[in-house]
């Protein structure tokens, strides 16, 4: 009997185990691989207003999912101010966000750490579309950045060890300026260190696919594409831009491919560093294919 009742309450702590851990499928990690176990205290939810989306937002913590089902028309900027952890992300995940209704300002900002951002379009920002400004260890996978009003996506201010992967960013073009300033992808004016973008495509906007003006610290590029970039009156239209002058700084690209931008395909732009490219190849740039490249 002894021997019975030990087996039972072996068998009941096994089956609590079990039901506190729950398995979230669709949502991908920095590997590529669905999220697997997720802290019991975590929620999952779906949402499809703004409302909804900012209240999931602000009480998000380690391992929550918020999905975003169809478009969201977002009336001002979507703050991401908390922080997941090392182990266990917040998720955002799904969906379109259309900022044509913000009357300035960003699309998305995350000054928090430890964010997952997957599968979804943020576009139509009057200024960039999402924007990377403190905090750091945060993952961008299959987001599109459109049609907005500064650069797609923007990585500055501190921000750091931020993973951009397989992300697209097209037809951003700030009006204001002509097109000066909106690049595809851009990690500039003192952004942290140890930020990556790995197959990632910059195509048709008004200045360059990729701007790391102003960036102390090495960017490292992989497997990446820029085309037809600089379409702006005003815009640059270099594939990668590496720097700028009074800059030594050591950035890193590799595999890439920049074809058919308005000026230069990897430019250098008066950044002194040792600027390693390897297997990086292009055509049909309108100034050349390597500039001032150290």
């Amino acid at each position: 009997m002894k021997n019975i009742s030990l087996i039972a309450l072996f068998c009941l702590a096994l089956a609590s185990c079990q039901k506190n851990n729950s398995v979230s499928p669709g949502v991908a990690d920095e590997n590529h691989s669905s999220l697997a176990v997720v802290n019991a205290a975590a929620s999952s939810v779906t949402v499809n207003t703004e409302s909804t989306l900012k209240s999931a937002v602000s009480a998000a913590k380690a391992g929550d999912i918020i999905t975003i089902s169809g478009t969201i028309k977002l009336t001002s900027t979507l703050q991401l101010l908390n922080s997941g952890t090392s182990s266990s992300k917040i998720n955002l995940t799904g969906g379109v966000l259309d900022c044509s209704g913000i009357s300035s300002g960003w699309g998305v900002k995350c000054n928090g750490s430890y964010w997952n951002i997957t599968n979804m379009t943020i576009k139509n920002a009057p200024d960039c579309g999402l924007v990377f400004q403190y905090g750091g260890y945060n993952y961008v996978y299959n987001v599109t950045t459109s049609g907005n009003h500064d650069s797609g996506l923007q990585i500055y201010n501190q921000s750091h060890h931020n993973n951009i992967s397989y992300c697209n960013s097209n037809d951003n073009y700030d009006t204001q300026n002509g097109g000066e300033n909106a690049d595809g992808f851009a990690c500039k004016l003192s952004a942290g260190a140890s930020n990556k973008f790995d197959h990632c495509t910059a195509n048709h906007n008004s200045d360059d696919g990729w701007d790391l003006y102003g960036q102390p610290s090495t960017v490292t590029i992989t497997n990446c594409t820029a085309t037809n970039n600089g379409y702006g009156g005003n815009g640059d239209g270099n594939g990668f831009k590496l720097g700028s002058a009074g800059q030594n700084v050591p950035h890193t690209v590799t595999n890439c491919t920049s074809n058919y931008n308005k000026a230069s395909g990897y430019d250098g732009n008066g950044n002194t560093g040792h600027i390693t490219i390897t297997g990086s190849t292009g055509t049909g740039n309108g100034k050349a294919l390597f500039s001032r490249i150290y």
